[in-house]
């Protein structure tokens, strides 16, 4: 095997967790499949909540892709970027639900019993939708995100279907006048 780094790392524990779940897979099983002792392991993690966390938050990053960063090229005002940014968190994660909804369970429970996922998680979305509005109060962008959380949090993963965008869209619709305030 070629050299050992944090990707190929999460990768193959990426790999065991789906055929395994996150609660059957220890150090020992990943330092395993590569080939080496899970001690080596160390040299890239701290231990396995820190590989678990690397690892539910990367799963995270791929699946909300474009918006780390988000494209504004195409937009002429922020109200437009909010709309587009929220709909696309929401989309990318339902159908993350809808497609592969036993990994989806098993990375968002990790994210939300762990504190410290669960706040990187947070800043990450809140600097991508920071950056991409060029806004820089961040408890309004945190309170929009609270307004639109049944559309994104996995607790309301359940509620999400094919008449989640029009909810979106009724939600927006009420919305929108104090936002488009908030950026004039």
């Amino acid at each position: 095997m070629g050299k050992i780094t944090k990707e190929l790392i999460l990768k193959t524990a990426q790999q065991l967790v789906e055929k395994q779940g996150m609660q059957k897979v220890t150090l020992a099983k990943v330092g395993q499949e590569l080939g080496i002792s899970h001690a080596a392991l160390y040299k890239h993690f701290k231990n396995k909540q820190d590989l678990w966390t690397s690892l539910s938050l990367t799963w995270l990053d791929d699946i909300l892709k474009d918006l780390f960063p988000f494209n504004t090229t195409a937009y002429t005002n922020k109200t437009d970027i909010l709309h587009d940014w929220l709909w696309i968190l929401t989309r990318q994660k339902m159908l993350a639900y809808q497609n592969d909804p036993i990994m989806f369970g098993i990375y968002t429970a990790y994210i939300d019993d762990n504190p410290k996922a669960l706040e990187i998680h947070l800043n990450d979305l809140n600097n991508s939708l920071s950056n991409a509005l060029k806004y820089s109060n961040l408890k309004d962008l945190q309170t929009i995100m609270r307004a639109f959380a049944t559309f994104s949090s996995p607790k309301y993963a359940k509620t999400w279907n094919d008449q989640t965008q029009v909810h979106f869209e009724e939600l927006w619709q009420i919305m929108k006048p104090g936002i488009k305030k908030l950026f004039n």
